[in-house]
């Protein structure tokens, strides 16, 4: 049987924004403002993922096959929004767990609010091609049993723009952002100073015959954040996940609930390891993805 180490700490830690989130609901949101809310389910699915340090034959980074589960929750008012995204990841053989017997399984939680300028000042705070600025402010959990066995630990905080489209939405942050891990390979935690960091996400909405498609992303950038635990200084890091969504839900009945893609995840540094020391730190990868909203 496979086992997440600390995975009682992860979901408490879970349980724990939930109930914040939920139990805060009717103070951030009122009837007036009520806004949308969006759950949905997903799966991905390639062959080609890369770990750093998990090689294969003749020393070369290992090609990883993976499943990933997901469950993501988005949320918006006139006060602000939320942002919920849960992963559960199960890799083949290739990136075996800390026994040996098979392969790994992580999750990964990534927690954004967003507080609006309009609720907090009393007006939008606008310029140029830039339509409003809000605040956000979040948090990145993961566990892995591996091992390595990671326990990351990401603090956020910074200012979003929300650039002013005609259809769907292009947002931008720039962030502090501060990190905490362990490193089981050595028995001590990792402690990395405070970097900066961007993130993007945009979706642009297209029209394949009577068939609605999504052009949906993220750019993520985070600087570098000192040495690791091996004495191996981090370097800036690249995560580009761009993916094509076609409502396929439209052809039986639910227009707008599943989705159905392609998806390229292209990750430079991957956790600010540097690619040219270790091999695994650069991925290209392909994917089939798949999404139900609720």
């Amino acid at each position: 049987m496979h086992r997440f180490p600390r995975v009682d700490w992860c979901a408490r830690t879970l349980v724990v924004v939930l109930l914040a989130l939920c139990g805060g609901a009717p103070v951030l949101v009122s009837a007036a403002d009520a806004g949308f809310s969006d759950w949905a389910i997903g799966w991905r699915h390639g062959a080609d993922f890369r770990e750093p340090g998990v090689v294969g034959g003749g020393g070369s980074a290992a090609a990883i096959d993976k499943n990933i589960a997901n469950l993501t929750w988005v949320q918006g008012s006139a006060r602000g929004g939320n942002l919920l995204i849960v992963d559960a990841l199960f890799s083949g053989n290739a990136d075996p767990d800390r026994s040996g017997n098979g392969g790994a399984r992580e999750v990964y939680l990534i927690y954004r609010h967003r507080f609006a300028s309009q609720a907090l000042f009393g007006r939008r705070l606008g310029f140029g091609p830039v339509r409003d600025t809000d605040w956000v402010a979040g948090l990145d959990l993961n566990t892995k049993d591996t091992a390595y066995a990671p326990r990351k630990r990401m603090l956020v905080a910074g200012a979003q723009f929300q650039f002013d489209v005609s259809r769907g939405f292009l947002q931008t942050s720039l962030l502090a952002a501060r990190e905490w891990d362990d490193n089981g390979i050595v028995g001590r935690a990792e402690n990395f100073r405070t970097t900066w960091a961007v993130e993007s996400s945009w979706m642009a909405p297209l029209q394949l015959g009577s068939l609605p498609v999504q052009l949906e992303g993220y750019l993520n950038v985070y600087g570098p954040k000192g040495r690791d635990d091996f004495g191996l200084r981090r370097r800036t890091e690249v995560l580009l996940h761009p993916r094509l969504m076609f409502d396929l839900g439209s052809g039986i009945g639910h227009p707008r609930r599943l989705w159905v893609g392609i998806g390229y995840e292209y990750w430079y540094n991957k956790f600010g390891v540097d690619h040219a020391l270790t091999p695994g730190a650069l991925q290209q990868a392909w994917m089939v993805e798949a999404a139900w909203h609720l």
